[in-house]
Parts: C-alpha cells; structure tokens; sequence
C-alpha cells in the first residue's frame, strides 16, 4: 500500500473520529465492527487494518494530506491503536452479509432483470442498507443508484427515479437465478421484510 492509498483510506477513518467526542475503548470497538460490516468502511477490515499500520508507523499522521479533525494528534494514534487491538481480536473476519460495491459495477448490469419494487425512497434505502446512492447516466436522465452484494454472492443494485418526489425504489438481479430465490436471499441477509417488497412480473 503506497503511501497516497494509504492516507487517503486512513482519511476515511479519520473523517468519523469526529463523531466520536471520547475516542474510548469503546468507540474502537465500535467502529472496527463497522470496518467488518463494511458499514461505511466499503474497502473492508483488511483494507483499513493495514492503512492503521501505515499510519501508527509514520513518523506524522495528521500531515498536509489529512482532512481536519477536532481530536489532536496523540489522541487519534492512541485511539488507531485501539481500533487495530478490536481488529485483531476478531479475527478471522467473518463474510459480510451484504457490502457496497462501486457505482462503477452498475456497468456490468447491461443485462440485468428487474425483480422487485419497494415503496421507499433512496434516503431511507440508504439509511436501511448503511450506504450512499450515487448517480448513473440512464438514457437521458440521471437516476440514483445503490449496487451492492449479499452474502449468497449475488450483485444487486437498487435503482430510483429521477424525480425527487418518487419515493419508489427498483431491485436489479445482475445474475442469472430464480428471482424468487433471490428475494428472498436479500431479505434474509440483510432483514429486510419481504412484506416491503413487490415483485415483478417477469
């Protein structure tokens, strides 16, 4: 990991340590389960847990490069430290049941199937599977886009409207597989309530 790639992941670390006022042993915890839940954390625990040891190791850490922050140097490294201890303690990391892919996987969706619809909006959506919707060109419009995995490895993606009003949200299955099956594979892995879903006619 080169020293840019390196920073530039520690940068999302250190971008919610400001949510944290005390940086105790208990945010630590916390917020290595979120790097295992890539909650947030999209790159995964491995990923984060080498950028903390690029970053204990380096003789400055909040240099030119690093986004500002409220907690002070000696703090951030302590607190680096306890999350890497958090890390370590919980290994071997288990397979998240679901995680964000790139927007950029919303390519490989050329054949994609519609499966199911839901009456949310990208926000709660988003909130619901702890990820951020980005934006696709669609024909002429710009449209929401949300891909992720489910621990069954099947890519799904959600897809919006473009009007802000709608508060629909449509279910892609990328991969070949019985829709059914994979409906229910979404809703096991992430707890959604199939009563929340329509699906499509095929």
């Amino acid at each position: 990991m080169t020293d840019e790639v390196w920073r530039g992941t520690l940068n999302q670390i250190l971008y919610l340590t400001d949510y944290y006022r005390e940086l105790s042993d208990e945010d630590a915890a916390e917020m290595a389960g979120r790097m295992i839940e890539y909650d947030f954390f999209r790159s995964g625990p491995a990923a984060y847990r080498e950028a903390i040891g690029h970053a204990l190791g380096a003789s400055v850490l909040l240099g030119e490069n690093a986004i500002e922050i409220r907690h002070d140097e000696p703090r951030v490294k302590e607190f680096l430290g306890k999350v890497a201890t958090a890390l370590d303690a919980r290994q071997p990391w288990p397979a998240p049941r679901y995680r964000a892919l790139g927007v950029q996987e919303w390519q490989t969706f050329g054949h994609a199937k519609a499966i199911a619809k839901a009456d949310w909006s990208t926000t709660r959506m988003g909130d619901y599977l702890r990820s951020l919707f980005d934006t696709v060109p669609v024909g002429d419009a710009s449209l929401p886009v949300l891909v992720f995995q489910i621990g069954s490895g099947q890519t799904l993606a959600f897809l919006g409207s473009a009007d802000p009003k709608v508060h629909t949200v449509t279910l892609y299955q990328r991969d070949p597989g019985d829709p059914a099956r994979t409906i229910a594979d979404f809703c096991e892995q992430t707890g959604f309530d199939p009563a929340e879903l329509t699906p499509l006619a095929a």
